[in-house]
């Protein structure tokens, strides 16, 4: 959805992300420019993030290298 779309919209974009969980994605010049997702989605992304720092720096301390592929697709979907 185009960035001026949006300003027309945004009460009800801001209502879509916070309830229903739905991103939007704004765009400037038809390029991804920013997301509209809602305060819970994006704690839970904050959350993950931090958790899979805290086991790189686990990994990292004992001189071990990790991929992605090692850790399990449930983590990354926030289950």
């Amino acid at each position: 959805m185009s960035i001026n779309e949006a300003k027309v919209r945004l009460g009800a974009l801001v209502h879509v992300a916070s309830t229903e969980g739905g991103d939007v994605v704004l765009l400037e010049d038809g390029q991804p420019a920013a997301v509209i997702v809602g305060a819970q989605r994006f704690q839970a992304m904050i959350d993950l993030i931090e958790d899979l720092e805290d086991r790189l720096s686990v990994h990292e301390a004992r001189g071990e290298t990790i991929s992605l592929r090692d850790i399990d697709e449930d983590d990354l979907a926030g289950s």
